[in-house]
């Protein structure tokens, strides 16, 4: 004979609240009872209110173990009866809260399972406990920092399912984002205030769901242009503590002997047209062939490219991509677009002694405008060459 067990929730305390589902009524003379209580854990201390979880709006599934059939399932915790009917056997369930996006603001994953065999004549106690599931990162900027760069700074946070793009904006107001757990680069792109561009490239390897990483931007006062980070871990509260140190302008460099070193050939950018003034396209006639050349002697190191006119920044914005790339150490979602655009890969780039980009394709894409792109290229010995390219379009 199939015994029929008539269930019921009952939701303990969640982030002290809760509600309750009771009385469970058996229905082939036989006593059993689940009682089932649902909270969360390691919520991360949040900034927006809109980031804490409800657990009313959970999902909850119940699963056949043996089978793997989901036998109910509920979109929100809210819409589950307080009755449910189950047959004897041992059943999954399974909890998460809302958002699936792999990146995305605002969305910290709570998830959770616990199996439990259902007998008849028998009371089960269930309790599942909802875990983060993913990573929280978040972006801070001391103010030496904001006093040694420009505002329109931005630190691209990336992993292999893609970026999230802070700006000041986003730093001031405290957005933090939220990534499936999976290794992440920090990209670091400014212009100081003095002039010369700033960039910075981490790899975190060591990553894993709870984990909080805070990205601290700051500025010394030493005078040097170079760029060295430190990190401190803190793992008792499960936050990962990046700190980012620039050089500073404010006090004068202690003179230190400088070795002679033999002179190296200088690093050279051409363009068919555009690098020493300015030169004017119409979209109805653009050139069949354009090209970026340069030599680099030494071989590539950094080979930067910053778009520096608003209506290429658009397309960027649309794509979600950085205002500048270093093409030579591009990440996977850069490779995406940029490599696409040119047909290149960053090994193309690194290390090569000339680097030729057709980039009549990428007229096309240029608004009617005056469109500008710095191009920084860094050198093995550390030798820096800039040049801009300069591209009128008309209709």
């Amino acid at each position: 004979m199939k015994k029929i067990i008539l269930v019921s929730a009952a939701v303990m305390a969640f982030m002290a609240a809760g509600c309750n589902k009771e009385n469970i009524v058996i229905y082939s003379g036989e006593t059993a009872r689940l009682e089932l209580s649902l909270s969360a854990e390691g919520d991360f201390v949040e900034v927006k209110s809109e980031e804490t979880a409800d657990v009313n709006e959970f999902s909850l599934s119940i699963i056949d173990v043996a089978s793997g059939r989901t036998v109910s399932s509920w979109d929100r915790y809210a819409d589950v009866p307080e009755s449910i009917s189950l047959s004897p056997a041992e059943y999954r369930v399974e909890a998460a809260s809302p958002g699936s996006q792999p990146v995305a603001w605002a969305q910290p994953v709570f998830k959770g399972s616990q199996t439990v065999t259902i007998e008849a004549g028998s009371t089960e106690q269930v309790s599942v406990v909802c875990t983060i599931a993913n990573m929280k990162v978040s972006v801070r900027c001391t103010e030496a920092f904001l006093a040694e760069v420009k505002p329109d700074f931005t630190v691209t946070v990336s992993t292999e399912d893609g970026p999230l793009i802070f700006n000041k904006e986003k730093i001031d107001a405290g957005e933090a984002g939220y990534f499936d757990v999976a290794p992440l680069s920090m990209d670091l792109y400014a212009e100081r205030v003095s002039g010369g561009m700033v960039t910075h490239h981490m790899e975190i390897d060591q990553v894993a769901a709870k984990d909080h990483h805070i990205f601290t931007l700051d500025a010394s006062g030493t005078g040097y242009a170079e760029l060295s980070a430190g990190i401190s871990i803190d793992y008792s509260c499960n936050e990962k503590v990046e700190n980012i140190l620039i050089g500073g302008l404010e006090e004068e460099p202690v003179e230190e002997p400088e070795p002679e070193e033999p002179e190296t050939e200088a690093v050279t950018i051409t363009a068919t047209a555009g690098i020493d003034e300015p030169v004017t396209y119409s979209k109805s006639a653009l050139p069949s062939e354009f090209n970026l050349t340069v030599k680099v002697p030494a071989g590539v190191e950094k080979y930067e490219v910053n778009v520096k006119s608003s209506g290429l920044q658009g397309l960027l914005d649309m794509m979600t991509m950085p205002y500048t790339v270093d093409l030579a150490n591009m990440n996977a979602a850069e490779e995406g677009f940029w490599g696409a655009l040119f047909g290149i890969t960053s090994a193309d780039v690194k290390g090569r002694t000339e680097v030729v980009f057709q980039i009549a394709a990428f007229l096309m894409a240029m608004p009617e405008e005056t469109n500008e792109l710095e191009i920084v290229i860094t050198d093995k010995n550390g030798e820096t060459s800039s040049a801009t390219l300069t591209i009128i379009m008309t209709a």
